[in-house]
């Protein structure tokens, strides 16, 4: 059954690699003119979906990569790295300001302690490296790494 339409724009068929791609672009954009707020929220949706085409591919995402990592140190060095938290627990961390903005319930504060900036800047680079993972090219990033450049001096 056909959802009813207001008749503006027929219906369109576009991947998932185009959406991510589009959002990430988008989050970029925002960023770069310093709304922040909702370039986490954007980039966090493309980063998301961008580590799922990943992991349905066989490949790791950034995520999944750091959190290796994080094993491998553990096993290395024998030290407590990141408080020996389990993997789903540190996801839950990396992804705390995206999950805030998105969501409310019963429990949640009604307001929230955060560095939109740093968080934005990182669900960015996270989202940029999933779709480097995949070859989807974004065609702002360089845009955005030149803003890291001359700003944070990075």
């Amino acid at each position: 059954m056909r959802t009813p339409t207001l008749g503006y724009q027929d219906d369109m068929q576009i991947s998932k690699r185009e959406i991510a791609q589009t959002q990430l672009k988008e989050a970029i954009a925002l960023f770069l003119d310093e709304k922040f707020l909702c370039a986490i929220t954007l980039a966090g949706a493309a980063e998301e979906v961008l580590a799922r085409l990943l992991n349905v591919g066989g490949g790791l995402s950034v995520v999944e990569e750091s959190f290796k990592r994080i094993q491998e140190l553990r096993e290395a060095t024998g030290l407590a790295i990141m408080e020996n938290r389990p993997k789903k627990e540190i996801f839950n961390l990396w992804n705390n300001a995206r999950n805030t903005l998105k969501h409310h319930n019963e429990k949640a504060e009604e307001s929230v302690t955060i560095n939109l900036f740093d968080e934005a800047y990182w669900m960015i680079k996270r989202a940029l490296a999933n779709a480097s993972s995949l070859s989807i090219p974004i065609s702002n990033e360089v845009d955005f790494e030149n803003w890291c450049i001359v700003e944070l001096h990075l």
